[in-house]
């Protein structure tokens, strides 16, 4: 099963759906070495039905636009 990620930034309002292979995902880990914890947050990892449904109770919450996480799954 395909995992997913939702990457929520509190100081921005907004955040994304990604892939767990996603560079910007990184399971979870996202770009930085450390996380602050002061920016957001992940959440995850979660199937594709259950990200998609917890994006639906955040502000501002769409698909990454590289790993496109839309991407019909095989």
């Amino acid at each position: 099963m395909a995992e997913f990620w939702v990457y929520e930034n509190w100081r921005r309002k907004r955040g994304a759906i990604h892939s767990a292979n996603c560079l910007y995902c990184n399971h979870g880990k996202g770009l930085h070495v450390q996380d602050s914890k002061r920016n957001g947050q992940w959440h995850g990892p979660l199937s594709r039905e259950d990200a998609f449904k917890l994006a639906t109770t955040k502000p501002n919450i769409e698909p990454c636009k590289f790993c496109q996480a839309l991407e019909p799954l095989a």
